[in-house]
């Protein structure tokens, strides 16, 4: 290939258009690349890895599985999938660029997968729908990872996961999930969203939200196996089930509007007990963002086989455990963000390591969140956690 390199990453050795083609002053610019390929996204990778593991594991109605990958690019993830995972059987990597599908084409062959490793030219959502209509197993596991929104592929991507199949998907359209963008918003995800201090959590909120609306369109209910805010992405891995039944019940419980209520400081999805004008925010997804089995799994894939050579496998294994833990308390709650509630007391910030002290001492489940380093997210009611940080003092 004129004008390539050659990159490690994983267990994979991957021909990439050469860097130095785009570069920003010394920073890689991955959309100027002929084929896009983003280094740092291996941690996105890294744990996309351990979370297959872990899903085959545990919930897989039968192996092996059947991957599809419609946005492969260099198709690093797909090779990586085929060679790392076990119980991955098939994968179908497609591309409408035919510069990517020869990239990922070879990217096969040099890593001795091209006979698992189906690399096809065709549209994404195109792909999926002939996949959904065609094929005599119902396909397992659906991965999007686009340069932006997932928005325009969930419908295709939900057409063709099949009952108790796992959808992963990443979104980079951070201003627009955050609440920067709000008509774009409103467009793209059919949701009120507004910037807030809680804005990571609403992001990855109001995207299980969209999805959980596109499944139900297909008789189809979601649940979150992890949600997670890293870098410049929101990562979402959702179990699929078929259903009616489950779909109604879903719509019924996990679907809601939240609350910016300024006075407090805080985003709720109870209301603002105070005078104000209403900032609703939504629909957004109200249950749980993670299962406790799922990300203890992911967990010990990250300890034991991810780290004998993924280069950020302890990183996966924080964020797993973090997760883990935030799991049981993100049902119909946001997490605690102490600065936001100190600034609407005029007080000063408190450490989250004394507030957390405290409220463990009074007998609160409390846990350190992954989406601030000054937030908690604890079960204690919301008059508590304001006054403990209402009565913080800076020592002399």
């Amino acid at each position: 290939m004129a004008g390539a390199a050659v990159v490690r990453e994983g267990r994979a050795i991957l021909w990439i258009p050469d860097p130095s083609e785009a570069l920003a002053g010394s920073r890689l610019e991955p959309a100027w690349l002929p084929v896009f390929y983003n280094p740092v996204m291996e941690f996105n990778r890294d744990f996309s890895v351990a979370a297959l593991e872990a899903y085959i594991r545990l919930y897989a109605p039968h192996r092996p599985v059947t991957v599809v990958e419609p946005l492969t690019a260099t198709g690093v993830r797909s090779v990586r999938y085929a060679l790392e995972v076990d119980g991955v059987g098939r994968v179908v990597a497609g591309d409408i660029d035919p510069g990517a599908v020869e990239v990922a084409a070879r990217n096969a062959r040099a890593n001795g997968v091209d006979d698992r490793v189906e690399v096809v030219r065709a549209d994404a959502s195109a792909l999926l729908y002939r996949l959904a209509r065609e094929e005599p197993e119902p396909v397992l596991v659906v991965d999007l990872d686009p340069f932006g929104s997932p928005a325009p592929f969930l419908d295709a991507a939900l057409a063709a996961v099949g009952h108790r199949g796992l959808l992963a998907m990443t979104a980079t359209d951070l201003a627009v999930l955050e609440g920067s963008k709000r008509r774009a918003a409103l467009r793209r995800y059919m949701a009120r969203i507004e910037r807030v201090p809680h804005a990571k959590e609403v992001a990855v909120r109001a995207l299980v939200g969209y999805a959980a609306r596109v499944a139900a369109a297909h008789d189809k209910a979601v649940r979150p196996l992890a949600a997670y805010w890293a870098d410049h992405y929101v990562r979402v891995y959702l179990l699929v089930e078929r259903g009616a039944r489950r779909a109604d019940a879903m719509l019924e419980e996990c679907l809601s509007h939240a609350h910016w209520c300024e006075p407090l400081g805080h985003t709720t999805f109870t209301g603002c007990p105070e005078p104000q004008p209403p900032r609703g925010l939504g629909p957004l997804w109200a249950c749980e963002t993670g299962d406790e089995d799922f990300l203890e799994a992911v967990a010990s894939v990250a300890k034991g086989k991810l780290a004998g050579y993924a280069a950020t496998a302890a990183r996966v294994e924080r964020l797993a455990s973090t997760l883990r833990r935030e799991a049981p308390l993100t049902r119909r709650r946001f997490y605690y963000e102490l600065w936001s509630l100190a600034s609407a007391l005029r007080s000063n910030v408190p450490p989250r390591r004394a507030v957390a002290e405290k409220l463990a001492g009074m007998g609160w489940r409390v846990v350190e969140t992954h989406y601030s380093t000054t937030g908690v997210r604890s079960d204690a009611p919301l008059q508590l956690v304001r006054y403990l940080v209402a009565s913080y003092r800076r020592r002399r």
